[in-house]
């Protein structure tokens, strides 16, 4: 994300700028982004001013003006975005570029497989809560207006981005797609990252993915 009236229009331009990264060093959107850009010669993290912070932290420096562009999670830039910052680049852009085929789902439910053999209708009633919540969420405008008011938001507009940004980051891709998505960009982070974020793996494990299905919670 970057100020409206940044003088910023590619990733070349982020070359002696100031650069907010909620998280850290490893933070894989961060990672993911330094990929793309030294397939164009150009390495941010040395040739850029990098600050790395909690994501309301930095995205109160981007509001003030205290850095040139921010990469933070995705209610933060719709934050800043309702603001009138504007997206110098999106992670779902980055991915593609760097060979992913569709939307990614960044984010997942987690669980034991021993407890996902004899738990199997547990596991059915959470993954169909989990998908009905998600289909309320696209389609109730009343709930829109409770979340608004405990996140405290008053601008219709900027409630309506919040909600087409959540809907837009729904998973609706087949497992196996997310899967071999998941799998080439496994390949960049391991890469860039290195043992400090992926160890001696070199590719995904191929258990990673529930083979019975699983279902996704929404991309950052």
């Amino acid at each position: 994300m970057v100020p409206a009236a940044s003088p910023i229009e590619n990733l070349a331009g982020l070359k002696g700028k100031k650069i907010a990264i909620a998280g850290g060093p490893l933070d894989k959107s961060w990672l993911l982004l330094q990929a793309l850009a030294r397939a164009s010669d150009l390495d941010i993290a040395s040739q850029a001013n990098i600050i790395y912070g909690a994501p309301t932290l930095l995205y109160q420096k981007a509001a003030n003006g205290e850095a040139d562009a921010t990469l933070n999670y995705w209610n933060f830039c719709v934050a800043l975005e309702a603001r009138g910052f504007r997206r110098l680049i999106g992670m779902d852009e980055v991915e593609r570029r760097l060979g992913a085929m569709g939307p990614v789902a960044m984010v997942g439910y987690i669980f034991d497989e021993g407890f996902a053999r004899t738990h199997a209708d547990a596991r059915s009633r959470f993954f169909k809560i989990a998908t009905e919540a998600k289909d309320i969420l696209a389609h109730s405008g009343a709930d829109w207006e409770k979340i608004a008011r405990r996140i405290g938001i008053a601008r219709e507009a900027e409630l309506a981005l919040f909600r087409q940004t959540y809907i837009d980051g729904i998973p609706r891709r087949p497992v196996a797609e997310e899967a071999a998505d998941a799998r080439a960009l496994y390949r960049v982070l391991a890469r860039i990252g290195g043992p400090d974020l992926t160890g001696p793996a070199k590719e995904l494990d191929e258990e990673t993915y529930y083979k019975d299905g699983i279902e996704l919670a929404p991309r950052q």
